[in-house]
């Protein structure tokens, strides 16, 4: 028989269920302006309208216009590359994506490149002259109309600009809701000197909710940050952080929002938690025009276990135990490197996603505060802080059709060297963000079959496997008669666009090796893999998962509010 199981934030669901004139100026030579990276709201709203104009010729993915040929009207170009041969009797935009001008190619008004870049100009002839704004841009189609998803607010920020730069003071949510802090709110001032090269002087205190009225050092977190950056547009910068922050040793698969309202609504936190205090500095390279964010990091950190506390949240009972981590100081080194081209990051329907990262911890004085194996409280144990671990993350997303898209993510983390890993830097698989066919943490090498007694209370005694890997697939499209059904259920809008269904498939492994393990287990000896279905209204995703191997525990059922993937 199956068992249905309620996953994150389903009740919180429910809740939340309730003329381009004038772009390039005149002129008779292809010249191009590069303006500098940001997508401004002004050329955000220009973009939107010439693309949502009923006269605008449409044309996606990669295309040409071979010489000889000629389109007549205004051509808006979405995800190119485009190759212009012929003429365009009209004006043209390019949508993330690159303009080849073939020799003897023109454009008889103004072309705009937002997202990409143009080649060829010496040998075509543009009228209007041309505009290259870098920087991708956010999109989506909503009813087959562009709507512009550009860079979220990340709280409230009150400030003044004067001749020697910018003051702010800034409130906004730190992470998310869970079980150990309550709600973490930042809060404090941001000073800016300088324009091309910002000098950057952040100081932020961390209240959490958790501590009630009770502020003292202990008790309330803080961040400061000193940034300097070079090679103007923001391109690099050198920075150095102290902070006492508290951290997430995995986020699940789940987003912060996803995470928070399971926290809240259904007094279910999907992740466990440790107390990071310590500095770091860093390089950063990231030119806002260019996908790629490369950064060098080093960290020296004191590490603590932390319980949860008695927060607040609709339903009343027993939080999930914590995991001990291993604590003391530790002393790394990090690089990690994102290649990001996704047309939206929030409902990405094309592009691709990597995120590499690989860690080696040098030093520190790391124990075990209790024995690894299920007994009784025993004296502190050292751990090994000499690991190296790495992670690699690449998605992919491809759109089919108008109403279709495929993704698909391959996943391979933890240690590279074989030693063992400090239990902050462990791995675990299970639940609704990557197999939820499987209970919650359901492949952590036995890391959750018992917990110790410890002076603050109840833990496991760690966290989870040595080493992980993760493949999902999954194909989305509308709903065959998703118009009829819309205007039966009085839906506004294309239905088209906002109700669909969807085909997932997951596979995964979470495993140490036999020389490492010191009392734990030593998971899975091969691949445990879920298969399911399910109904997408707009963001609210509604599906059943069901194992394809005997540790399942029945058909689940769960939301999701965004993508899986």
């Amino acid at each position: 028989m199956s068992r249905m199981r309620v996953g994150p934030a389903v009740l919180a669901a429910l809740l939340l269920l309730g003329g381009w004139g004038g772009w390039a100026g005149g002129g008779r030579v292809a010249a191009q302006e590069e303006r500098e990276p940001g997508t401004p709201p002004e050329l955000a709203e220009r973009v939107v309208a010439f693309y949502n104009r009923e006269s605008t010729i449409h044309l996606t993915g990669e295309s040409a216009l071979a010489a000889g040929s000629e389109m007549v009207g205004d051509v808006a170009v979405l995800g190119g590359p485009f190759t212009l041969g012929g003429r365009v009797r009209g004006d043209l935009l390019v949508v993330n994506g690159a303009l080849q001008l073939e020799p003897g190619a023109e454009v008889t008004g103004s072309v705009l490149i937002v997202g990409g870049s143009a080649r060829g100009l010496a040998g075509a002839r543009v009228a209007g002259g041309v505009v290259v704004y870098p920087e991708t841009f956010r999109y989506r189609l909503e009813n087959q109309r562009l709507a512009y998803a550009g860079p979220r607010a990340g709280g409230l920020t009150a400030g003044r600009q004067f001749e020697f730069g910018r003051a702010d003071f800034m409130l906004a949510m730190r992470g998310g809701y869970n079980r150990v802090e309550g709600l973490p709110v930042a809060f404090g001032p941001r000073l800016e000197l300088g324009r091309t090269n910002l000098t950057r002087f952040e100081a932020l205190g961390i209240y959490r909710s958790a501590t009630g009225l009770r502020v003292d050092a202990g008790r309330v977190g803080y961040a400061l940050r000193a940034e300097q950056f070079f090679g103007g547009w923001r391109t690099a910068r050198l920075g150095v952080r102290v902070f006492s922050e508290v951290r997430s040793i995995q986020d699940m698969g789940l987003s912060d929002r996803e995470n928070s309202l399971a926290t809240f609504v259904l007094h279910r936190d999907y992740r466990d938690h440790y107390r990071a205090t310590g500095l770091s500095a860093y390089a950063r390279l990231a030119r806002r025009d260019l996908p790629w964010d490369l950064t060098f990091e080093y960290r020296d950190e004191r590490d603590l276990t932390l319980s949860p506390h008695g927060i607040w949240a609709i339903f009343d009972e027993k939080w999930r135990d914590q995991p001990i981590v291993a604590e003391g100081t530790l002393r790394s080194a990090a690089a990690s490197l994102e290649y990001d081209t996704r047309n939206d990051v929030i409902t990405p329907a094309a592009g691709w996603y990597l995120n590499g990262r690989i860690e080696r911890g040098f030093g520190g004085s790391l124990v075990y505060p209790v024995a690894v194996t299920p007994t009784a409280f025993a004296p502190p144990i050292p751990s090994n802080p000499d690991f190296l671990t790495a992670t690699v993350d690449v998605r992919r997303y491809v759109r089919l059709g108008p109403y279709s898209r495929f993704a698909l993510r391959a996943l391979a983390a933890g240690s590279v060297d074989g030693r063992q890993l400090p239990p902050q830097r462990q791995l675990a698989l299970g639940g609704e963000g990557n197999l939820p066919g499987y209970r919650l943490y359901g492949f952590d090498c036995n890391a959750r079959q018992s917990a110790q007694q410890y002076p603050a209370g109840d833990f496991y005694p760690y966290y989870g496997c040595d080493r992980a890997i993760l493949f999902q697939l999954e194909y989305q499209a509308a709903l065959p008669l998703a118009h009829k059904l819309g205007e039966l259920i009085g839906f506004r809008g294309d239905p088209g666009e906002s109700l669909g269904w969807v085909a997932f498939y997951d596979a995964g492994r979470a495993w140490t090796d036999v020389a490492r393990r010191s009392g734990r287990g030593g998971g899975q000896d091969d691949m445990a893999a879920d298969a399911g279905v399910g109904l997408r209204i707009e963001r609210i995703g509604l599906y059943w998962a069901l194992p394809l191997s005997g540790r399942g525990q029945g058909l689940n059922f769960f939301v999701r509010i965004g993508p899986r993937l």
